[in-house]
């Protein structure tokens, strides 16, 4: 079948804003290994077979399909299961319930001539039905999710070329590629003196409190939770989650928890300032750290410098070790 793409941009915009019974299936009363999905399955989901293939799975569905409401079935995958706040990634199809056609999908065909979209960095039980939909997923399961056309790609989106309006039934198959935690996690650290207190927010967001006086001349790096991962080498691929502040103004001038998502890091000084690097390698994945950095270990050259960090500032940071991921490919 032919795709034809609606914007990515706009479905991952959407995006932003699975007890007793075999692994992966759902019990009785509708928790999945002790989870409960944020969205139940119906009749919608219940209409759709999906085959797994090397490459897309195959969606079938007799058509119109309509959607009372959005619903979503998950199904299998192993290890921990997305509670909400943590980050799950997916490829996925995206399929029009009036006529079954292809609307967009992460991967790539052979002989089509678009190329694939991007995968999907989603947060589960977030404020998305994409993010409603993985609630509860694992590694290697799957997602069907039935929704509106509107849910996924915004109120306004339609297209004359692939007969679809607003209202529209989407079918969604996300194929589930990884789970990783969306905050530190482990045992919280004292205090030091002369750094910044830390005070987190019920989804793991720091808040910064300053202690008032002059930042460490020096890098100074501490550790406000302790992980209980494998430590972090040089060279190592992470999720991280971040929040870089200027200490002479207490002034935000990156976050990745403004962004919407996770970032992911090369942790070396060829991607990253030196301070940063210093600050990450040999903690425990699923850290917390804090660090202060000098203007020599950070932005020194005043051309590489963003426009919001002064001559001779230093940087505070706080940084979540979220998860180690495989290298980037190529």
């Amino acid at each position: 079948m032919r795709s034809r793409h609606l914007s990515i941009a706009a479905l991952l915009v959407a995006a932003a804003s699975l007890t007793a019974c075999a692994q992966g299936t759902p019990a009785l009363d509708g928790t999945i290994d002790g989870c409960t999905p944020t969205l139940a399955p119906g009749a919608a989901t219940s209409q759709v077979t999906v085959e797994q293939t090397e490459g897309a799975p195959g969606v079938s569905f007799e058509t119109p399909l309509v959607s009372e409401g959005s619903q979503a079935r998950v199904t299998g995958g192993e290890g921990d299961r997305a509670r909400d706040g943590d980050i799950v990634d997916a490829d996925y199809v995206v399929h029009s319930g009036k006529t079954g056609e292809l609307i967009s999908s992460s991967f790539q065909e052979a002989g089509q001539t678009l190329p694939a979209a991007n995968a999907l960095r989603l947060t589960a039980g977030g404020e998305s039905v994409l993010g409603d939909a993985a609630s509860c997923a694992a590694l290697g399961g799957q997602v069907v999710l039935t929704t509106t056309i509107a849910d996924l790609f915004g109120p306004t989106a339609a297209s004359e070329e692939l007969d679809i309006a607003p209202a529209d039934t989407a079918v969604v198959v996300l194929e589930i590629t990884g789970v990783h935690p969306g905050r530190a996690e482990g045992t919280p650290q004292p205090g030091a003196q002369g750094m910044p207190a830390i005070a987190l927010a019920p989804d793991g967001r720091p808040g910064v409190t300053f202690p008032g006086g002059a930042a460490p001349e020096e890098l100074r790096v501490v550790q406000s939770i302790q992980g209980t991962g494998e430590d972090v080498q040089e060279g190592d691929r992470l999720l991280l989650h971040y929040t870089g502040i200027v200490w002479e103004t207490e002034e935000v001038f990156d976050s990745s928890w403004e962004n919407g998502a996770p970032a992911e890091f090369t942790i070396d000084d060829a991607s990253l300032i030196p301070g940063f690097v210093d600050a990450v390698v040999g903690q425990p994945i699923g850290s917390q750290v804090v660090v202060s950095i000098p203007q020599e270990l950070g932005y020194d050259d005043p051309a590489s410098r963003p426009a919001s960090i002064g001559e001779g500032q230093h940087l505070l940071f706080v940084i979540d070790i979220l998860d180690r991921l495989e290298p980037a490919a190529g």
